[in-house]
């Protein structure tokens, strides 16, 4: 099925946050009362010719306005402004191109990760076998050697819809083509459910950014958001702070 950019920005936002957003989904949004509300007050997505503001009910109309205020000047604050602030930049991409990585070479190096692994998912990461292999992680691929698990691709977000693709990788193992089989395997596995693969990382992080491209992941939009958690928490983490506003800004390539 073929998505235009408001469709897959509305996937995104549903799979990212775990809201629920009308199909018909216009400029101005409120969500509704009876759904799950997010942390933030403000989505803010800039598109190529327009602007989609996402809010949340319980938002009075001064503070809406004071809201809004703020958007013009977080767009155009400098890396460490933003910092300041508690804004961090990111890009989410969207899968559209042939991966860099031959996908025979992919299998050979990546393997679907099994409950039976579960020890080497816990040395991985102590205490975080629940979180992986929660059923709504599923697909979860990986690369072992020797036994021992070094990457692991897994859903970090789900919907009925759409799939976020979350990435971890041993830092000794990083630069040998782990991770982008281990996502190359995850990708085609959610393509094959009939299901959006979405990749977010953040702005200043090369590597990764670097990993979406040769992985086949095009730039969806890209902007500042406020601070919040890189990916769902482990049972064994603590809730990091919860942002007030989040700006999103969408360039098409």
């Amino acid at each position: 099925m073929l998505f235009d950019d408001r469709a897959l920005l509305r996937l995104h936002v549903e799979a990212v946050w775990d809201v629920t957003l009308s199909s018909l989904m216009q400029n101005d949004v409120d969500l509704s009362t009876s759904g799950k509300l997010p942390p933030w007050l403000l989505y803010v997505a800039q598109m190529a010719h327009e602007r989609v503001c996402i809010w949340r009910p319980d938002v009075d109309e001064a503070a809406r306005q004071a809201l809004l205020q703020q958007v013009e000047r977080a767009f155009t604050l400098s890396t460490g402004e933003a910092q300041a602030r508690g804004i961090e930049r990111e890009i989410a991409f969207k899968f559209t191109e042939q991966p860099a990585m031959d996908m025979e070479r992919a299998q050979r190096l990546a393997q679907p990760i099994t409950p039976d692994k579960h020890a080497q998912v816990e040395s991985f990461e102590p205490e975080a076998a629940e979180y992986y292999f929660a059923p709504e992680r599923r697909p979860l691929y990986g690369v072992s050697m020797e036994g021992r698990l070094l990457s692991i691709a897994h859903s970090s977000r789900r919907t009925v819809e759409a799939c976020e693709l979350g990435l971890d990788t041993l830092p000794e193992a990083r630069k040998r083509g782990y991770a982008l089989a281990a996502s190359m395997l995850w990708t085609r596995a959610i393509i094959e459910e009939g299901l959006v693969p979405f990749y977010r990382v953040l702005a200043d992080n090369p590597a990764s950014l670097a990993l979406a491209h040769k992985a086949g992941y095009a730039p969806l939009r890209k902007g500042p958001v406020s601070q919040e958690r890189k990916k769902t928490a482990r049972p064994h983490e603590k809730n990091g702070p919860l942002p007030r506003l989040n700006l999103y800004k969408q360039k098409l390539f």
